[in-house]
């Protein structure tokens, strides 16, 4: 069973689970939070800023894996499936954050254009992410490549991000409220 498979299971056997037992919205400010301070530290501290982003793909993977599982939660799919799924997603990106740092070492990239790169691998690991999780990680995906942006062409970009980060949340209000009305309310198809 693929990730989309699983995912149109898990929507059609959780029905209204999905909305009343999930934490998404402190979670994806969290990890909004958390995208923003990266940003910041990038721009002060690169070399820091680029261990920094290492240490988001465990965090981003628990987030991922968290929510799945309460999404998963009274459906018929195994966990252990979607850890294995979750686990080679996030080691991918893992070895892809490595393969950057090679190519910083072997002097092919410098400390900047690193930290770039770690934000865009990490941008669209999230988005892809979002494929099996929902759309909620495409969402922040599409952020975080926002934020890649920002960085690369603004030299005050922090007051942008605030307001998109702010305009995000209300945006992730508004679905909410959207997804929740079309679920079914009971586990009919």
């Amino acid at each position: 069973m693929n990730t989309q498979e699983l995912w149109l299971q898990t929507k059609r056997s959780a029905g209204r689970g999905l909305v009343s037992v999930r934490h998404d919205i402190y979670i994806f400010t969290a990890l909004i939070f958390l995208s923003i301070l990266g940003v910041g530290i990038a721009d002060a501290f690169e070399y820091a800023a680029h261990w920094y982003w290492v240490g988001m793909v465990p965090v981003f993977f628990g987030a991922c894996l968290y929510l799945e599982w309460q999404a998963i939660k009274h459906a018929s799919v195994s966990r252990k499936e979607v850890l294995l799924v979750q686990v080679q997603h996030w080691l991918g990106v893992a070895a892809a954050f490595y393969l950057t740092f090679i190519l910083r070492e072997i002097g092919s990239l410098d400390n900047q254009t690193t930290g770039l790169i770690l934000l865009l691998v990490l941008a669209l690991g999230t988005y892809l992410s979002g494929i099996s999780t929902g759309w909620l990680f495409r969402l922040l995906g599409m952020f975080l490549g926002f934020c890649l942006i920002m960085v690369a062409y603004m030299e005050h970009y922090v007051a942008v991000l605030i307001a998109s980060a702010v305009a995000l949340l209300s945006l992730y209000r508004y679905l909410a409220k959207s997804v929740g009305a079309i679920l079914p309310k009971d586990d009919e198809d």
